[in-house]
């Protein structure tokens, strides 16, 4: 994959690449995030977001195989944390997924990217 379209409830909000990130302000609430990837189906998932918490997301490999063969998909596409459960039938078709990532582990994963 080379670059993925993020949407929160639709509207575009930015797009990621390996080794980028972008950030996204949002008021606490529940939002519908959308993977657009450009060569398979979309990846959806819904999230609840609190208020003065800082959430880390990231787009890794669907996650459809064994255990083993997860972990092995997680680190040769580098995407960590944990999958977010679809909420649209048309991602089993999708070639990537949303992560949400530790928010222990955040800051650093994201000190090893590069603002977009």
């Amino acid at each position: 994959m080379t670059e993925a379209g993020i949407k929160i409830d639709g509207q575009p909000v930015g797009s990621v690449s390996k080794g980028f990130y972008f950030s996204v302000d949002r008021s606490p609430g529940r939002y519908r995030i959308t993977c657009v990837n450009p060569v398979s189906m979309d990846y959806e998932a819904e999230v609840q977001i609190e208020g003065g918490q800082t959430y880390y997301f990231g787009i890794g490999v669907l996650q459809t195989g064994a255990p083993g063969q997860n972990l092995l998909n997680q680190a040769v596409a580098g995407s960590s944390g944990r999958q977010l459960p679809s909420t649209s039938l048309k991602s089993a078709f999708s070639g990537t997924a949303l992560y949400q990532i530790d928010t222990a582990e955040g800051p650093a994963v994201i000190s090893q990217l590069k603002p977009k």
